[in-house]
């Protein structure tokens, strides 16, 4: 397997797992205007994650993620 198979996999299982973790498909997370940052501690301890969402994200799909905060962003678990 060569590092961009490998690269493409992993991103493939994170955004699986952040799907899986918002409560929507991962076709749905691909279609959304997302990022992703670490909630962590000053440290560097990684708590979790916040995704935030862009104005370009369809907002049928975000009204069915739980916990979303202003329309625009959620915490989740570590993955």
């Amino acid at each position: 397997m060569s590092n961009t198979q490998l690269g493409e996999r992993q991103e493939r299982e994170q955004a699986e797992a952040i799907a899986a973790a918002l409560g929507i498909t991962a076709d749905e997370l691909e279609g959304l205007d997302w990022t992703i940052d670490d909630h962590a501690s000053d440290d560097g301890l990684v708590y979790g994650h916040n995704i935030y969402f862009g104005e370009n994200s369809d907002p049928d799909v975000l009204a069915r993620i739980n916990g979303l905060i202003d329309g625009r962003w959620v915490r989740i678990g570590p993955l």
